[in-house]
């Protein structure tokens, strides 16, 4: 028998907190279970800022189980990746692992991906980068490029189909 979240009335998922936090420890030392939730991750978030994402919170309802609720949000895709979450945290907990793990959860179970976050994959798939390097126009309405600006051209890969191929293994190595 399993324990009910009153709050939510969703059912704990122990077995998936304990694989989401064997995840995480083979990426650092201390799993979720160390947060004691001084909310130091949150106070730095830039997601937080714009789009009221508490990682604090999103790392107690992991200690609490409540993973299909994480993984059916959309909240879980507003996280920037600035990892501000893991500088600031005392006890080597990072949120923003926690939230790759909950999304690669999310996808493998067939979950839809917001259409802005698949128009930012597309983009990397196709160029290597999340936009094409752009020129800036100046005051005096001058168009300038990176060199322009003593600025080093930034590299793109070289044979796309093999950078392809190196990022899909990568996604299939951490799921």
């Amino acid at each position: 028998m399993s324990i009910i979240d009153l709050t939510s009335m969703g059912e704990s998922q122990v077995n998936l907190r304990d694989e989401i936090n064997e995840r995480l420890s083979r990426l650092q030392d201390e799993i979720s279970d160390y947060c004691y939730q001084c909310a130091k991750c949150t106070s730095g978030c830039e997601a937080h800022k714009l789009l009221e994402l508490e990682p604090h919170k999103i790392v107690a309802l992991l200690k609490r189980g409540l993973i299909d609720e994480m993984i059916n949000s959309d909240l879980i895709w507003t996280c920037m990746s600035c990892f501000k979450c893991r500088e600031r945290c005392p006890q080597k907990v990072a949120p923003v692992e926690v939230l790759f793990a909950l999304k690669n959860m999310a996808v493998a179970s067939g979950k839809q991906i917001p259409g802005n976050y698949t128009a930012m994959l597309q983009s990397v798939l196709s160029i290597g980068l999340l936009q094409d390097v752009k020129n800036i126009t100046t005051r005096d309405n001058k168009s300038k490029n990176r060199s322009d600006l003593g600025l080093p051209e930034i590299s793109k890969p070289t044979d796309p189909t093999k950078f392809q191929m190196m990022l899909s293994k990568l996604a299939v190595e951490k799921v």
